[in-house]
């Protein structure tokens, strides 16, 4: 790959009129990337125009319920880029230079996809990068997001089914912490209450994925491990 592959940022929003704007104007000041494309996902507070506001175009899902993967995938259909570099709306402290350093290895060829984590301290880091990534700040060439069926498009899990697309057919994988970058919690958004609620809710319907409740088989977290770097 070259630098001349064009990259265009995806980046799902319900409700994150608080961080929005300056989500965008880090992605928009990525040197990879063409355009900051925010799929408003539901939202019922000024997600959109803030977001708008800052430079992105922004389209909107109408429905009900939010799904990060049905927003992902709308968001896809939106742009025509080679590449997509998928970043989340409740990013706190994350800069133009964090998403530099995620898509270069992508650029550089050296990966498939590369992934930025939040930096959660010196010891959690160190396990972090080595789990398996469901960190939603990641680029990938828009071929694996069109592999993963529109059956599989559920909600929280959308990061689980693009590793397994990147593992099952054995692609490197870049790995790296966004020093001092994080993000808002469902507790900070829902409250102490209904944000664990709302947590449990997302870690249940990830491991209901897993063999032999779902379809993930464990190999695949083998196949991560062999084909990732973590990079420094």
């Amino acid at each position: 790959m070259t630098e001349r592959v064009t990259v265009d940022v995806v980046m799902p929003a319900r409700n994150e009129e608080t961080t929005v704007a300056a989500n965008v104007a880090a992605a928009r000041a990525c040197r990879f990337v063409r355009e900051v494309i925010v799929v408003d996902d539901g939202s019922s507070d000024a997600t959109a125009e803030r977001a708008s506001a800052a430079g992105a175009k922004v389209v909107r899902r109408e429905a009900a319920l939010g799904s990060k993967a049905l927003a992902l995938a709308l968001g896809v259909v939106a742009s025509d880029a080679e590449a997509i570099l998928f970043v989340d709306a409740d990013c706190t402290g994350l800069t133009p230079g964090h998403l530099d350093q995620v898509c270069q290895p992508f650029v550089a060829g050296r990966a498939t996809m590369s992934i930025g984590f939040f930096d959660y301290g010196r010891f959690w880091n160190w396990v972090v990068l080595r789990c398996p990534p469901l960190s939603g700040e990641r680029i990938v060439p828009r071929w694996v997001f069109e592999a993963v069926p529109t059956s599989k498009l559920d909600g929280y899990t959308i990061e689980v089914r693009l590793n397994e697309v990147i593992c099952e057919a054995r692609l490197r994988t870049s790995a790296r912490i966004m020093d001092g970058a994080q993000h808002r919690t469902k507790r900070d958004k829902a409250g102490r209450r209904e944000g664990m609620r709302q947590t449990w809710r997302m870690y249940k319907a990830l491991v209901s994925l897993l063999v032999p409740l779902g379809d993930i088989r464990w190999r695949t977290y083998w196949f991560y491990l062999r084909g990732l770097t973590i990079e420094r």
